[in-house]
């Protein structure tokens, strides 16, 4: 629940800061970039803090460990950095870039849901948001695969195996049991071999650990479109790394492409298809947005959306314009004109080089060109097996898989972090992989709330998260003078409008009385909003009552001050067309024919009034199965219009019909009796009745 003092986010206005240099993006070449130009800033007089790094999150991640996280041989901290920790003095904002503006040189920062966020004015700007992932070109594979792109992607690997291999031992369906001990990998690049090996090892490790899961029934199969995995190391090394896991049990398909993804099948491009409920994808690489967005609106020279930049990494036609990493096409030294490779050490080193040569500019000085040509590429496939090339020699089996951990352990950032890999390869040699299912509590989709007397539920400008109904009491929305603009009582619902359309809420919601409510989640909101005509329709209906109140002022602005005034006895209507809850739907189907109205108040032989009934609600009632002649209108959930006592006047009534964004009122008197209608149409007439003659 928002605080009462709380502030309006979208009422401030983004917080400005001038800085030398800004560095988008928290991956290997922007952090490294980060730490040597905190360093080069500090040596040169320079405040590091003139330099900001914009992430995402607050820390990097070393990604050519990730697989060991998911196969539970490495804890998940134990592969991340904080940001601050290794660019000390350089200024660091976790956010996500909302806007780059080259010719004002700014770019605005969007920093959370409930801060106005910043723009930063910079001299320089360095581009390493690296690549997004775009699974949008094979059906079902947003919905279905699990990725490999970041450690909470690992942590969800890893509880997502374990919870198979839980599941098929209390399987006892061997189908059943056969497709949940099924795993497929997409994708034969480093990040689909060393998952595919790491998955092996822990599954043939933990089966023993289960009385009905045997080692012959887990399957996990690699889906690689080329005609050799690990493309880059050669044919050599590829076809090593091919037989090694083909050996250890891994299923290899080449020279096919998944075709589409279900919740339990994969369907592959020939035609075969593969029971499974776990699909891990590490394909599907996309230019990242902003960088797109840059190269259409200001004609940024680029390589498929990769920034084309010359050997100093600065972009061409830019001279402020620096990049590096995965967005960037660095040209390789000696290689012809061919871009560097997207890897890690080249992010690191581009981004090391772009520190120095941005030092320079600002001192005046000539750059220097990037010439590194990278030192070869490692690969482990599990089972204390990897595949190596090393400055043009090939090793394989023990020995390279030795040169994979000491030179990625050297590479690892920060001592604490070295040193706690190192304790958990040595215990990993001793001991059993950890099989834990830890399963966080996540936030519930559906929640129930409770509020006090005068409670706020949200404040005015703060951004929606969830679509909220009545289940008792009441809520009051307020506008910032604290008149109530429209009151939600029990079964209605509210905050779908800003909800669906973004800009926050428009006013502020108070609880009016002991009120308890039903929270949904805008993750379960917004997609049936998006999928569905009949929500559209539904959303209509509530945008087209929140117009009403505007228009409703509207009217009352207009109406003759001697109208407002007037009771309400004086202008209603007293021939109102109802119908009583105990009458046959037919005897209601009648009267649609003789009075045309949208909704009829329902009152009792008593003449009490029990709420409304609309002819959408009556039509959508009889359309169900098993209702006859003789169902009765009580049968029919009632709608509620709003209500005015028989001594209110008729500004009170309009306030009321504009309080539920209405266009009619009900007059009743202290027993709830009936008496009679007001509309706006009638006041509009009445009030022209009222006029002064025009002359």
């Amino acid at each position: 629940m928002a605080s009462p003092d709380s502030l309006a986010n979208r009422e401030l206005q983004p917080h400005r800061i001038q800085l030398e240099v800004v560095i988008l993006g928290g991956g290997f070449a922007g952090v490294f970039c980060g730490q040597k130009l905190g360093r080069k800033f500090r040596s040169a007089g320079i405040p590091p803090h003139k330099a900001a790094i914009i992430s995402e999150q607050n820390y990097m991640v070393f990604q050519p460990m990730l697989a060991e996280v998911a196969g539970a041989s490495l804890g998940p901290s134990h592969v991340i950095n904080p940001i601050r920790r290794l660019c000390r003095g350089i200024t660091v904002y976790r956010g996500s870039v909302e806007h780059v503006d080259l010719e004002k040189k700014e770019v605005r920062i969007n920093t959370g849901n409930f801060s106005p966020g910043i723009i930063i004015e910079f001299q320089h700007i360095v581009l390493s948001l690296g690549a997004e992932i775009d699974l949008s070109r094979v059906p079902g594979m947003p919905e279905h695969a699990l990725l490999m792109q970041n450690v909470g992607d690992a942590m969800i690997l890893r509880s997502t195996i374990i919870s198979r291999i839980e599941e098929a031992n209390a399987q006892y369906d061997e189908a059943l049991r056969k497709r949940l001990l099924t795993f497929v990998v997409v994708g034969g690049g480093y990040s689909g071999v060393e998952t595919a090996g790491e998955m092996l090892d822990m599954l043939h490790e933990t089966s023993k650990f289960y009385t009905n899961v045997n080692r012959e029934d887990i399957r996990v199969v690699l889906v690689h479109s080329r005609d050799r995995i690990l493309q880059t190391l050669g044919d050599e090394l590829g076809d090593y790394a091919s037989r090694k896991l083909v050996d250890r049990g891994l299923e290899l398909i080449l020279n096919e492409r998944v075709r589409a993804v279900t919740s339990t099948k994969v369907y592959l491009q020939s035609g075969d298809e593969i029971e499974t409920s776990t699909v891990v994808s590490t394909v599907g690489n996309a230019p990242n947005q902003v960088i797109r967005r840059l190269c259409d609106d200001y004609d940024v020279p680029h390589n498929r959306h990769r920034l084309i930049t010359d050997e100093y990494l600065q972009v061409e036609d830019f001279d402020y314009v620096w990049a590096a990493g995965d967005c960037a096409a660095v040209p390789l030294a000696d290689g012809g004109g061919a871009p560097c490779p997207q890897t890690a050490q080249f992010a690191m080193r581009q981004g090391i080089c772009l520190a120095e040569n941005l030092l320079r500019r600002v001192r005046g000085q000539n750059p220097k060109p990037f010439l590194f040509k990278g030192l070869g590429e490692l690969a482990s496939i599990g089972h204390q097996t990897a595949v190596a090339s090393i400055f043009g020699l090939k090793f394989s089996g023990l020995i390279a898989w030795f040169m994979w951990r000491s030179i990625y352990l050297m590479k690892l950032p920060g001592l604490d972090r070295k040193l706690r890999v190192i304790i958990d390869w040595t215990l990993d040699l001793f001991f059993p992989r950890d099989i834990n299912l830890l399963n966080p509590r996540y936030t519930k989709l559906l929640q129930q709330v409770h509020l006090e007397p005068d409670d706020r539920l949200f404040n005015r400008g703060e951004p929606a998260f969830s679509l909220y109904v009545v289940k008792s009491g009441q809520i009051d929305l307020h506008d910032q003078d604290g008149s109530v603009i429209r009151s939600i009582e029990e079964g209605d619902y509210f905050g779908e409008r800003a909800l669906v359309h973004g800009g926050g809420y428009l006013y502020d919601a108070v609880s009016k009385g002991r009120t308890e409510l039903v929270s949904l989640s805008g993750e379960v909101v917004l997609p049936f909003f998006e999928s569905s005509r009949r929500f559209k329709r539904v959303l209509a209906k509530t945008t087209a009552q929140e117009s009403a109140e505007g228009e409703l002022q509207s009217v009352t602005e207009k109406l003759e001050p001697d109208v407002l005034e007037k009771p309400v006895l004086e202008v209603m209507r007293t021939n109102v067309a109802t119908l009583n809850p105990n009458q046959l739907l037919q005897e209601a189907v009648d009267l649609f024919r003789t009075r045309r109205f949208s909704t009829y108040p329902l009152v009792d032989d008593e003449g009490i009034l029990r709420g409304v009934l609309s002819r959408e609600s009556f039509f959508d009632f009889i359309k169900r199965d098993g209702i006859g002649k003789d169902c009765k209108l009580d049968q029919i959930e009632p709608m509620h219009l709003p209500v005015c006592s028989s001594d209110n006047t008729v500004q009170q009534s309009l306030e009321r019909m504009i309080r539920y964004g209405r266009y009619k009122c009900l007059i009743c008197d202290s027993d709830d009796h009936l008496l009679g209608i007001i509309t706006v149409m009638d006041l509009i007439g009445e009030s022209i009745k009222e006029a002064p003659a025009m002359t």
